[in-house]
This record gives C-alpha cells, sequence and structure tokens, in this order.
C-alpha cells in the first residue's frame, strides 16, 4: 500500500472515529491475512495449570480483557485494545495436552484484528505480551 493511500485510510477512520459513522461500530473489517498472528508454545506446566492461567492473564494483562473460558474445550477468549484509538483485536488461546507428558501443555495462540488490512506487528505485540503476562503467573506459582 502506498504511503498516500494509507494516509487517506487513516484520515477517513479518524473522521469516522469523530462523526461516529454507525458502519465501524460493532463492524468485523479485518479478516485479512496481514491483520493476523499467530504463534504456538509448549508450556512446562498441566494443562489445568495453563488453563488457570491462560483465564487469570486476561484479568492482568494492561491491555486484556476476559471473553469466556471453555474449561471442557480448553479454549480461553479475550480481547486487546490498542492504546490510542481502543481499536479491538481478538485472541484465542488453545490448550492441548501433550500426549505422555502431562508436565508440560501446548498453547496455539492466535491474535487477529477486527478492522483494517494491516497490523502493523500490533497482533504479534498483543501474542507476545499475553504470553510474558502468562508465563509470570506460572512462575508465581
Amino acid at each position: 500500500m502506498s504511503f498516500w493511500k494509507l494516509l487517506v485510510v487513516i484520515a477517513v477512520l479518524l473522521f469516522g472515529l469523530a462523526s461516529g459513522i454507525p458502519t465501524l461500530q460493532g463492524a468485523t473489517l479485518g479478516g485479512s491475512p496481514y491483520n493476523r498472528a499467530q504463534q504456538e508454545v509448549v508450556i512446562a506446566a498441566s494443562p489445568d495449570q495453563v488453563l488457570k492461567a491462560a483465564e487469570q492473564a486476561f484479568q492482568v494483562w494492561k491491555r486484556g480483557e476476559l471473553v469466556s473460558v471453555d474449561a471442557e474445550a480448553m479454549e480461553v477468549k479475550g480481547i486487546s485494545r490498542t492504546n490510542f484509538f481502543k481499536f479491538v483485536d481478538d485472541l484465542t488461546v488453545s490448550l492441548s495436552p501433550i500426549e505422555g507428558d502431562p508436565g508440560h501443555t501446548r498453547l496455539h495462540i492466535t491474535s487477529e484484528g477486527r478492522v483494517g488490512e494491516y497490523d502493523f506487528g500490533g497482533n504479534r505485540r498483543n501474542i507476545n505480551e499475553y504470553l510474558n503476562t502468562l508465563r509470570s503467573l506460572l512462575e508465581q506459582g
């Protein structure tokens, strides 16, 4: 995307947010592969411990907000809001036990923006901040 095109998009968003254009409110305009990030990691803790910490991480994380916890499906959903414009990104954390190793859990984390084509690294930042919060909680015990 060219600089001028990007500038026009930002101006339209700013004007729309300032004037309250209803088409932007509550709309899911994302879906671009460039407005999404995902990561898979293995955590040295049992699935039950990680599930509890995954829920708490959304409550402790400064920009996070817990949306739902499905203990049976081992999935936690939350949102993150950008600092300045308060755009919403959806985060999904899926847990799976590692067969034969009850002390480790595999996490698949996805962050996807609701608005725009590009995230400018925001979704990767969401995942990194969330993982740091989660790991800190697990270390505290």
